[in-house]
């Protein structure tokens, strides 16, 4: 907002906001893929690790995390 109101940009150099969900998604997909790809060639075992919590207002959350080897 602030480089609205000194001129540097203007609106049409922001997304709307599909456009936005858009980019989002297939950054998403893409990253996805990667990973997929990481887990089948990993050598050995995948070893998961888990997390849960919740905020103060009882919003609960989960983590999930993947430890493998690589070449």
């Amino acid at each position: 907002l602030l480089y609205l109101s000194d001129g540097k940009i203007s609106d049409t150099d922001v997304p709307h906001r599909t456009k936005l969900t858009q980019m989002v998604l297939e950054e998403y997909r893409r990253e996805y893929k990667k990973i997929q790809e990481d887990l089948k060639n990993a050598l050995g075992r995948i070893s998961l690790t888990t997390d849960l919590w919740s905020d103060p207002n009882r919003d609960s959350y989960m983590a999930v995390t993947a430890h493998f080897m690589m070449r």
